[in-house]
């Protein structure tokens, strides 16, 4: 994922109610952002799968089901 689509997943996520969905690349499995780590080094993805809470890098993941 690139640095303006961390960012835009992140404004929507915590700014408009709108929760960025995002598969981990190596994995497949898919999650819903609960927070971003935005000025963490490096920067990164709190993240809801199933009933488990995992953060995620950027780099590691695409976003899925977007309709912006």
């Amino acid at each position: 994922m690139r640095h303006n689509d961390y960012i835009d997943a992140c404004q929507r996520t915590e700014y408009k109610d709108m929760p960025a969905k995002l598969r981990h690349l190596q994995t497949g499995e898919v999650g819903t952002v609960i927070q971003c780590m935005p000025g963490e080094n490096p920067e990164g993805f709190l993240v809801r799968v199933g009933q488990e809470v995992t953060t995620w890098s950027p780099g590691d993941v695409e976003e899925v089901g977007t309709e912006h």
